[in-house]
């Protein structure tokens, strides 16, 4: 479902300040959130997502990816 939806995650994703999203797994994408952005733009960008997509979603940022022990999925996301 995320991939026949992909164009218009990006264009709801860019709403928020967020580029550069990527598929990870079921229910869990990564992207680059802007540096004026913030948590709240990210729970936002959540909540509009679960509604086009009628599913849970939940957005990393590649920030994360640096962390120790960081999940692999994330690591190896995939560009919508």
């Amino acid at each position: 479902m995320v991939r026949s939806k992909a164009q218009a995650l990006q264009e709801l994703a860019s709403d928020f300040g967020i580029s550069e999203l990527r598929f990870a797994s079921p229910g869990r994408l990564v992207g680059r959130v802007a540096e004026d952005r913030d948590a709240l733009d990210v729970a936002e960008f959540e909540v509009a997502a679960r509604r086009l997509l009628g599913a849970e979603v939940g957005l990393f940022s590649e920030r994360v990816l640096s962390n120790a022990n960081v999940s692999p999925d994330l690591v190896v996301s995939r560009p919508l």
